[in-house]
């Protein structure tokens, strides 16, 4: 093998790996949840604009712009929280802010469709949270599947592309080595476990 052939087989797996976190960035569980929130009038017309913006304050934005604060002052290692340890203070604080953005969708009188949505991803996130004690379960393809289900619905035209989408994400978090296979099925089976509770949850309202 050529001198060149070595490098370009060296260099190889790293261009894959930078690809796969370039996806896994663009992919991030606040950018896909902040955009499900937004896009929450879109798909419920019961929906107000400012109930979204409101919710995805509480949910996803502040607690982002917090997780930055945290990765500037070194308390978490990257934007991703990729270190199970630092992941029960992310955890905590979330939780009180998505409980603050819930009491203020209520002081709102917000419709139950943005409660819900609210409602459902501060259960992921308590699920998560639980798992994450014991193993590190991929946050990413818990939010994916989630988000991806929700704005499928019941849409079975849809389902090709709802595959798609969860195999490419799978193959960005396995190949930019933050989890490994198991760790990635575990995600997917959080999201659809979540969206199934919102089904259930959503049926039991007036």
């Amino acid at each position: 093998m050529t001198p060149m052939q070595q490098t370009s087989t060296a260099s190889s797996p790293l261009a894959v790996r930078k690809i796969a976190l370039v996806v896994s960035h663009v992919l991030s569980p606040i950018i896909l949840a902040t955009v499900l929130l937004l896009a929450t009038p879109w798909r419920d017309s019961s929906v107000r604009w400012t109930e979204s913006i409101v919710a995805a304050l509480f949910t996803t934005i502040i607690p982002w712009l917090i997780l930055a604060g945290a990765k500037l002052r070194g308390k978490v290692t990257d934007m991703h929280v990729t270190v199970r340890r630092q992941r029960h203070g992310i955890y905590a604080y979330t939780t009180g802010l998505i409980l603050c953005g819930l009491l203020v969708l209520r002081v709102m009188d917000a419709g139950s469709g943005i409660f819900l949505e609210v409602l459902s991803i501060l259960l992921g996130l308590a699920l998560v949270a639980v798992i994450n004690l014991w193993w590190k379960v991929s946050v990413h393809l818990a939010v994916g599947t989630y988000v991806v289900l929700q704005v499928a619905g019941q849409q079975a035209e849809l389902m090709p592309l709802v595959v798609f989408f969860l195999a490419v994400l799978s193959w960005a978090r396995i190949r930019s080595y933050q989890h490994t296979a198991t760790q990635v099925c575990g995600g997917v089976a959080v999201g659809i476990a979540i969206h199934y509770a919102h089904q259930w949850i959503a049926a039991l309202l007036p």
